[in-house]
């Protein structure tokens, strides 16, 4: 009951009218406000705040926590003697508790929303507090001997342009009580105005990144473009490989995972001009949706990390996102990034054309190197599109069917300088990869070289 939203809303108002309560008790003077029936409904708000305050601590598990938490408002709600009225401006301290509870409201229809107007709120509410506490204070204290405080809008006017400027504006107060009371509202006008700085600046970046993410919009109009599913620690080595690549440069780059916030700032270094972000689950069909898998034509999955999980798990979520993508794109090409050989059958069947198994080729490529007591340099370059000789594959030309391995290598080497290392012949899954076959095997029509250069050989 005391979490309900419609108790809530109940204390917000009664909140209000106890802070009005306060004004007009300094407004209508002692003698007015004791004969009339502002002071009962003063004491029937304090006695349901007290009420409110007793079921709070009853409910409280632990009750440190629960005086640490509402020591504000066990303050406010303090009877108080009529010769001590400066002390009733302890009343409006409550106001704090009205931010937290609209706050709360908010965030039960848009947490996004009550996230983003919460600071602003708070700040509004404080800044409400040292106006209202100083020009009522001033009035009290200053009143009776100083003809500038002799009105209650006077010294609310007074309060507020000292708050904003943080000095004293226009009169001096003449007593010490009113003295220290500009010394609270001028320290109270420094640190807004820091806090303010601090959140209006908050709030413009969160407004300039908001800007620059309507490159998002984008995703609606991107074509040919790679979808990189899932981040580890080698996915800023993958874009910068592709980005390396002159044929590859200009496509767009769309990354999507759960937590997009690892991959920006490993990828601080990479151009960023083609690349794009989308927070999100990669393995729904919305997502992928979103960042225009009907339209990609290369999609690349890694086995996550963003979030703790078993091998088991990862692998899981890399297939279940590639049976979507195969669904809903056959013809794109798809590279999948396995822990364990076992869950590639699905992957196949499904259409993937590549799976790597990240362990088992780290495995081989140590074994490599210690069984020719090097080599780790050669395959290194053969690797990496930013130095040196890569592997490419291009389909063979139109003519060439019929020739011999041998003839074509021989081809190539002379008139190229590229190294003919293997055919390959079929489609999808059923694909067979000859890698350095006799000299005399015959190339297909359909078949793809696989070769070694420096660079991609267009004039084939």
């Amino acid at each position: 009951m005391i979490h309900a939203p419609a108790t809530e809303l109940a204390l917000i108002l009664l909140i209000l009218i106890s802070v009005s309560l306060v004004v007009l008790e300094v407004g209508v003077g002692v003698g007015e406000w004791n004969s009339g029936l502002f002071q009962y409904v003063d004491r029937l708000i304090s006695t349901v705040f007290m009420v409110e305050l007793l079921i709070r601590y009853g409910i409280a598990r632990r009750k440190k926590r629960f005086f640490r938490q509402y020591w504000l408002d066990i303050v406010a709600i303090l009877p108080v003697s009529p010769a001590f009225r400066i002390l009733r401006l302890l009343r409006l301290l409550r106001l704090l508790r009205v931010g937290i509870l609209v706050n709360r409201s908010i965030s039960r229809f848009s947490y996004t929303l009550a996230t983003t107007l919460g600071s602003q709120l708070g700040l509004l509410l404080v800044v409400g507090l040292i106006v209202l506490v100083g020009a009522l204070g001033m009035y009290l204290l200053e009143g009776r001997q100083n003809e500038n405080f002799d009105s209650l809008s006077e010294s609310l006017w007074w309060s507020f342009f000292t708050l904003v400027s943080a000095e004293p504006v226009g009169v001096q107060p003449r007593t010490d009580a009113g003295r220290f009371m500009a010394l609270l509202v001028v320290t109270g006008g420094l640190t807004m105005f820091a806090v303010f700085t601090g959140v209006v600046s908050a709030v413009m970046m969160q407004r300039l990144k908001t800007v620059m993410e309507v490159r998002l919009l984008e995703l609606d109009e991107l074509q040919e473009h790679m979808v990189i599913c899932g981040w580890n620690r080698s996915g800023h080595l993958l874009i910068e490989e592709l980005q390396a690549d002159a044929m590859l440069r200009q496509l767009p780059i769309v990354v999507v995972a759960e937590s997009v916030e690892l991959a920006e700032r490993e990828l601080r270094h990479v151009d960023q001009s083609r690349l794009y972000f989308f927070q999100g689950d990669y393995t729904t069909l919305d997502v992928l949706e979103n960042v225009g898998i009907y339209h990609a034509s290369r999609a690349i999955l890694l086995a996550d990390s963003t979030h703790p999980r078993s091998d088991q798990d990862r692998d899981a979520r890399t297939v279940l996102a590639a049976l979507t993508i195969e669904k809903l794109n056959p013809v794109i090409y798809t590279c999948a990034q396995l822990l364990d050989r076992k869950n590639n059958v699905q992957l196949r069947v499904a259409g993937v054309e590549d799976v790597v198994i990240t362990d088992e080729l780290a495995g081989h490529l140590i074994a490599t190197s210690a069984r020719n007591l090097g080599a780790v340099e050669v395959l290194a370059e053969l690797l990496t599109v930013q130095t040196g000789n890569q592997f490419y594959k291009l389909p063979l030309p139109d003519g060439w069917a019929g020739q011999s391995f041998l003839g074509i290598s021989r081809h190539l080497q002379e008139g190229h300088g590229a190294i003919l290392v293997a055919i390959e012949r079929g489609k999808d899954y059923e694909r067979k990869v000859m890698v350095n076959p006799e000299a005399h095997t015959p190339t297909q029509a359909g078949d793809f070289l696989v070769l070694i250069a420096r660079h991609y050989p267009h004039h084939l």
